[in-house]
């Protein structure tokens, strides 16, 4: 199945990117705008896999709102 969801990024003060999903737990970062992107595709199974096994419903995909779009297949 694959899920869609819309990625927040922060710039921190010692320049990393953070990077994670409203309604979903968990965050990542990396160096640079396109790494916590890739590192937030692994974000994205790891938190669905962990709603999913617990039972705990998954929240529905945000708005856009122009933020960069992340797809994983689980």
């Amino acid at each position: 199945m694959r899920y869609t969801y819309p990625a927040t990024l922060e710039v921190e003060a010692d320049g990393r990117v953070t990077a994670y999903f409203d309604g979903l737990p968990g965050a990542t970062w990396g160096i640079s705008q396109a790494e916590a992107l890739e590192h937030a595709k692994d974000l994205l199974k790891t938190a669905v896999e962990m709603l999913r096994e617990s039972g705990a419903p998954l929240p529905s995909p945000p708005p856009l709102d122009g933020r960069p779009v992340i797809e994983a297949d689980i």
